[in-house]
């Protein structure tokens, strides 16, 4: 009698494996063909190979070291590479986890984002654009589409990382990728979330911004417990949430935007557009301008809107010809995010890779990352020498 529930049970256990296996190797998306196992553990979808040719090689990089650090089985994700936006409005994640994948994240192309773009400066100048400036976005796109792209690919690989160390250490974790970047999903400490994030990708965007501000940083001893400081998205460029959920955008380019831009924008830009240029502009911009650091070009202060080329130009940037400095929650969030991964990457030199296992396994174990990194065998007790030494080997780094 006791038996058949028994049987019953693995019967239905079995059968349920099954049907979710087979729903990952069948899904199939709208708009969409499928690359499997281009990277071990990841799924590519797009248009075609060529789209995804940018990342396979920095994936299949990230994926190795996360298995040096976290073990081989890691969750299965799914990357949407959108080069349309019918794409990009296709994309609806619940559908993707309940095809069986862990995690999934989506990207959209440079052109997807000069689209918007180009329809977001039609809506506030008709088809008035002036020739001037249609020939100067004529001249910069493809210098300017090619760095977008190794920019998103690179910044993809982060956002990979932090995908699997939250899937795979938080069972019970409801993925989405707009919130990706919320190091509180994670079990560990929000100062490895971020150096391994770092470590995966291979790139610290805000190494130049930690060294010029050394007398600003907080107490390692101090980021070792500390939650990552809070800096509220931007819904000002109009892309808001969309049903890819993280904006339409690049990964961690915060609301719709590029890797690093902030809201719509480009690498590096803070908020929305490509390195150095103004908010919403092209390099060199002023708020939402075209070139003219007087606020001479396209739109002067606030007339290209958000999301544009151009950006903050990291620390500062032009806004009407004047410096735009950060708020008091940036400047906290990029000096935590550059202490904590270049104190790993400290760490990794010091310990080595199996060091860094451990700390990894004590920290999944809820133990305080002071208290594996103070012991006489690791890097000792006493903080203040090794904040030395951490200051020591970072100025030594170009």
């Amino acid at each position: 009698m006791i038996r058949r529930p028994i049987i019953a049970a693995l019967i239905l256990a079995t059968t349920i494996s099954v049907d979710l296996a087979s729903a990952q190797q069948t899904a199939s998306f709208k708009n969409f063909n499928a690359f499997r196992n281009i990277v071990p553990g990841i799924d590519f979808y797009a248009s075609n190979r060529q789209k995804v040719a940018p990342y396979e090689k920095l994936a299949a990089e990230a994926v190795e070291k996360l298995k040096s650090l976290l073990g081989p089985d890691l969750p299965k994700g799914a990357i949407f590479v959108c080069s349309t936006l019918a794409q990009k409005d296709a994309v609806y994640e619940p559908k993707v986890l309940k095809s069986g994948y862990s995690w999934t994240l989506t990207a959209v192309t440079p052109d997807v984002r000069m689209q918007e773009m180009q329809a977001r400066m039609k809506s506030q100048m008709g088809d008035d654009i002036p020739a001037e400036i249609k020939d100067r976005m004529q001249r910069m796109q493809p210098e300017m589409m090619a760095n977008a792209e190794k920019q998103m690919a690179a910044a993809m690989t982060q956002q990979i990382a932090y995908a699997v160390i939250q899937t795979l250490l938080n069972k019970e974790l409801q993925y989405r990728s707009s919130r990706v970047d919320d190091m509180g999903k994670s079990p560990l400490p929000d100062w490895l979330d971020v150096g391994i994030g770092a470590y995966v990708g291979g790139q610290n965007g805000n190494l130049s911004y930690l060294q010029q501000n050394m007398d600003q940083t907080f107490p390692i001893e101090d980021i070792l417990s500390m939650a990552r400081p809070f800096v509220a998205s931007s819904g000002q460029n109009g892309g808001g949430m969309g049903r890819s959920g993280n904006g339409g955008g690049f990964p961690g380019g915060g609301s719709g935007g590029f890797p690093g831009g902030g809201s719509g924008g480009f690498p590096g830009g803070g908020s929305g557009g490509f390195p150095g240029g103004g908010s919403g502009g092209f390099p060199g911009g002023a708020q939402g301008g075209f070139g003219g650091r007087s606020g001479g070009g396209f739109g002067g202060s606030g007339g290209g809107g958000m999301g544009g080329f151009g950006g903050q130009g990291g620390q500062r940037g032009e806004r009407g010809g004047q410096p735009r400095q950060m708020s008091k929650d940036e400047q906290d969030r990029m000096l935590f995010d550059g202490q904590s991964s270049t104190f790993f990457l400290y760490i990794m030199e010091k310990l080595g890779l199996n060091g860094v296992r451990e700390l990894i396994k004590e920290a999944r174990e809820g133990k305080e990352s002071r208290e594996y990194l103070g012991r006489p065998d690791v890097l000792g007790p006493d903080f203040t020498k090794i904040e030395a030494d951490w200051i020591a080997w970072l100025k030594a780094r170009k």
